[in-house]
């Protein structure tokens, strides 16, 4: 069994680092299956041999990173969520957007292969269905603030923060992933614009404007 990254010495960190690191940018650029064991220990500048010292396959590699991104990054940003202290609150869907779309970005490849995954192999349909419940519970906490504030009476919290934690996945998945270049829709989307458009459909769920 490949060894846990607190049982590394300082070289065998930085070796495992490095091809994180390699299979990360190239998840992005190529995708999962475009991507090689050779292309990511090139890249990595790293032997066959050191790459299985540390993970057992590519598969073992894409787990560790999507461990890794829930449990060191999107994890701990809700730890730091307040809620909207009013139904004028812009500033926390646009902070609490901004950050999800950001995570999403930088992390792309590792979310797309895992979406991938998830349809045929129960451990990356887990991890998928962890990151989708942190959305669902953020959402969900959103809906009920605004019922103690007096709106959204006729929604219910998890339904509703389920279709829109899935849109969100949906829309970040085309417009930041190579899936958006690829289908003809000929709309212009950049980074604000993305945000703009998401913020206000989750305010305007809740609170109607």
């Amino acid at each position: 069994m490949p060894p846990e990254s607190s049982e590394l010495s300082a070289k065998g960190r930085q070796t495992r680092l490095a091809i994180e690191q390699a299979a990360r940018k190239l998840f992005a650029e190529r995708g999962f299956h475009g991507t090689t064991l050779g292309d990511i220990t090139s890249a990595a500048g790293r032997s066959t041999a050191a790459f299985y010292r540390y993970f057992a396959d590519k598969e073992d590699l894409l787990a560790a990173l999507a461990q890794s991104f829930l449990h060191d990054v999107v994890a701990p940003s809700g730890l730091r969520l307040q809620l909207p202290d009013s139904p004028d609150d812009d500033a926390f869907f646009t902070t609490v957007v901004t950050g999800y779309w950001t995570m999403f970005k930088q992390n792309i490849g590792i979310m797309i292969a895992v979406a991938q995954l998830a349809a045929t192999q129960p451990r990356f349909a887990a991890v998928q269905n962890e990151f989708r419940r942190f959305g669902v519970d953020i959402v969900a906490a959103s809906v009920r603030r605004a019922q103690d504030q007096g709106f959204a009476a006729d929604l219910d919290p998890e339904p509703t923060a389920a279709a829109i934690a899935l849109l969100f996945e949906n829309f970040t998945t085309v417009f930041v992933g190579t899936a958006g270049a690829g289908m003809g829709m000929n709309i212009e989307i950049d980074d604000g614009d993305a945000i703009v458009t998401l913020s206000r459909i989750w305010k305007k769920t809740l609170y109607g404007y």
